[in-house]
């Protein structure tokens, strides 16, 4: 074949693959709630992500920790996890799903003080291209417009270089993306982290590798998938958020890091 007749072949696999991933799960996300020395004048926490995000991984650390810094306030934590979603489906399953008011719900009917954005991962493994994470990482930083502090959270180190799709589908969809944005690469990671910061150095970011650096020897962190932590690292991690993310004690007054 031609070289333009690679290309339009190649357009039309890419063509068919991004209708393919505009197809909606039918999977719900999930809601979860903790909570430390809970009362009347609770500072509240949002984290929204991912598979990351779900199951309350990360509780009850986070809580624990953010209220031994806020000296003993109590403190309500929600997270809500999007299993498998890119950034892009995470926006418009959030913007679909999670109107704001349902979001303040959570909390009594107040908006969160704090909002955590843990995504990334889906990412960078289905190959969604950086332009698109940059675009949509921004716009969900914008739907939470009011939220006094956000912070988001860098990819987290996992293995993409060797990671199996669960389905034949899920591979070809993969490689087809992986060489139509990412120049045929496994290993994106840094180079979404520089796209988002280059573009928007505005953001106030987490550093995962201050957890953990890179996923080589740190293979004991994480589940076979290598895209999970284990169970007991998913606390850790709670831990490591609630000792690092930023916290107000009131809104003139904010403490950074450990």
């Amino acid at each position: 074949m031609s070289r333009w007749t690679h290309v339009v072949v190649l357009s039309l696999l890419v063509s068919a693959t991004v209708a393919m991933l505009s197809i909606k799960r039918t999977d719900v996300p999930i809601i979860n709630c903790d909570g430390a020395n809970s009362g009347a004048n609770d500072y509240k926490i949002l984290i929204v992500g991912e598979s990351w995000a779900s199951d309350g991984r990360i509780f009850p650390e986070l809580p624990r920790f953010a209220s031994a810094r806020l000296d003993g306030r109590g403190v309500t934590a929600c997270s809500i996890g999007f299993s498998g979603r890119n950034s892009r489906l995470l926006y418009h399953e959030l913007v679909e799903k999670f109107p704001r008011s349902r979001i303040r719900g959570l909390f009594g009917g107040s908006e969160p003080d704090k909002l955590l954005l843990m995504t990334g991962v889906n990412d960078t493994i289905q190959h969604i291209g950086a332009a698109n994470y940059v675009e949509y990482t921004k716009k969900l930083v914008d739907y939470f417009e009011g939220v006094d502090d956000i912070q988001l959270i860098s990819i987290p180190r996992v293995n993409e270089r060797t990671f199996k799709p669960p389905s034949l589908y899920s591979a070809i969809k993969r490689n087809i993306l992986r060489c139509f944005y990412d120049g045929c690469d496994y290993q994106v990671n840094d180079v979404y982290r520089i796209a988002l910061w280059r573009d928007h150095p505005e953001l106030r970011m987490i550093e995962y590798d201050d957890f953990i650096d890179e996923f080589r020897e740190h293979e004991h962190c994480h589940t076979p998938d290598g895209i999970h932590l284990t169970g007991e690292y998913y606390h850790k991690y709670g831990t490591f958020l609630g000792v690092t993310m930023s916290v107000r004690k009131d809104r003139h007054t904010q403490i950074v890091g450990r």
